[in-house]
């Protein structure tokens, strides 16, 4: 059985706040790059400042789920800290796992490279004749 007792509270809070971010970078590059295509085909001023717009709103959302993300996870740990100071935190069973063993000897890991045959003429049977 191991314990986790703490959680060091800024390195777990920039973990998941980069996560938020690759999270949300997902979903809002897609949308930014779908609307600047429509934004270009109206191809007027005021579609045009749209794109301009929406690309600050979508980096705007990424950094503002990321420092939210940030917050919410130190409090979170900080709390854990806290209970997992009184109570002595979460249990984790783990369990040891074997490699695979390694292939018998008599058969070659990985198959060797093969050379390309070379051309070869056809026939010189003198009954057979190429048209």
């Amino acid at each position: 059985m191991y314990r986790i007792r703490r959680f060091n509270v800024v390195k777990t809070a920039t973990v998941v706040a980069v996560m938020y971010m690759v999270i949300i970078a997902v979903f809002v590059v897609p949308f930014l790059i779908l609307f600047a295509f429509v934004g270009i085909a109206g191809s007027s001023q005021q579609a045009q400042g749209g794109v301009g717009a929406l690309l600050g709103i979508g980096i705007f959302a990424i950094l503002f789920y990321a420092i939210l993300g940030w917050i919410f996870t130190a409090i979170a740990c900080v709390i854990y800290n806290a209970v997992a100071g009184w109570i002595g935190g979460i249990e984790v069973q783990v369990e040891a796992v074997a490699p695979p063993p390694p292939p018998p000897a008599w058969i070659s890991p990985t198959p060797p490279p093969t050379s390309p045959a070379p051309p070869t003429a056809p026939p010189s049977d003198p009954l057979v004749r190429v048209v």
